[in-house]
């Protein structure tokens, strides 16, 4: 395609995250959103009053209407793996839906073969994975100038390692290079026996042999710390730095190496990481690149988090990958997993909703982990 097409875009799910999903887009000058769908018609009629695009109650209809170069389903998790599934059997041209993506490994199995067979890029999650400070790093890596990573250490005190902690797995595997698992321990923080989202830690060991350990324990130290041979990268996912080795071997913080993005070191402008997933999907249609935060990259953190799960299960004994069992998941908690309407009631859905609504069009967007 085109490096100066502008992509026309069809959101499907007009809530909270939907509005921000579409603030996104129109800051992007690459994309113009067109269509949306949503069978709730207060949700709807709320998107239209902010968002001049043509409606639809059916989202099958809309992909039968409308030639779409991007389908964003911004969706709870239950309904969207069918979703992206039908938006792939549409032939549309990309796909970027949230996180987490799916229950089970067999169905982010079916997303990602839906898409892959086809050609189809799909990235899922606005994710801290597509900022562009990790990516900086990431090439000074690749380039060999902080040397191999030697370990990889992430302290996410989440209860969630499903829903909020997959950004912080999403990260990792960026800097384990994207390899496969060999093999896993792991714990959970509350219950193994059940399959509900919960906390969890453990080792991962990488098949380039990079080891990785997730703390689970909530401290003062969050983000992700990242052991090269010569240099140390921290993030606490807002603001991060970059240490190098001098003469002696004292650590130096290093902060020229953000000067491209504004700062001094960098902190997190709002809404970055969502910028940067936008442009990643647009980069992965001009391109055919796998978005930076994909499909297959958020199957394979729910693989993870299963894992950990599983080697508790089996008095933490290790997992070997590819995890055979694909009916294996993770229930997400009932705000994710579920209609929010359902979940809060009318009265304080309405007032999320509206909230939404008001932030200025084509403004940073205010979201959760």
């Amino acid at each position: 395609m085109s490096a100066d097409q502008t992509y026309r875009v069809g959101v499907i799910g007009c809530g909270r995250k939907g509005h921000g999903h579409a603030r996104g887009y129109v800051g992007n000058p690459r994309t113009e959103i067109v269509a949306a769908a949503d069978p709730d018609p207060a949700n709807l009629e709320i998107f239209l009053e902010r968002f001049a695009v043509r409606g639809y109650a059916d989202y099958e209809q809309m992909l039968a209407d409308e030639p779409l170069d991007i389908v964003a389903p911004i969706l709870p998790v239950q309904p969207n793996p069918q979703v992206v599934v039908d938006c792939a059997k549409a032939g549309v041209g990309a796909i970027y839906c949230e996180k987490p993506m799916a229950v089970s490994l067999a169905e982010s199995d079916e997303m990602v073969a839906a898409c892959q067979t086809r050609g189809i890029p799909l990235a899922a999650g606005d994710a801290y994975r597509n900022m562009p400070h990790h990516w900086r790093v990431k090439a000074l890596i690749d380039a060999g100038e902080l040397g191999d990573v030697h370990t990889i250490n992430l302290y996410q005190g989440t209860g969630e390692i499903s829903g909020g902690g997959c950004q912080g797995l999403s990260v990792m595997r960026l800097f384990a290079d994207d390899a496969d698992v060999e093999w896993l321990t792991g714990w959970c923080s509350d219950d193994p026996a059940s399959d509900l989202d919960q906390g969890m830690g453990g080792h991962v060991r990488f098949t380039n042999g990079i080891d990785a350990f997730i703390s689970n324990q909530r401290s003062i130290l969050e983000g992700i710390e990242v052991v090269c041979a010569k240099g140390v990268y921290h993030t606490n996912w807002g603001a991060g730095h970059l240490w190098r080795p001098q003469p002696g071997g004292k650590l130096t913080r290093d902060d020229d190496v953000f000067a491209e993005f504004g700062t001094e070191g960098w902190m997190e402008p709002s809404g970055s990481r969502q910028r940067g997933g936008i442009e990643s999907i647009v980069e992965a249609l001009d391109s055919g690149r796998e978005p930076r935060c994909s499909g297959d990259n958020m199957r394979k953190v729910l693989e993870i988090a299963v894992g950990l799960r599983e080697s508790h299960r089996r008095g933490f004994a290790p997992i070997h990958f590819p995890i055979e069992d694909r009916s294996l998941g993770i229930v997400p908690a009932p705000s994710r997993l579920l209609n929010k309407k359902q979940v809060l009631g009318e009265e304080r859905y309405a007032e999320q909703i509206q909230s939404a609504a008001s932030q200025p069009i084509g403004g940073a967007q205010v979201s959760n982990p």
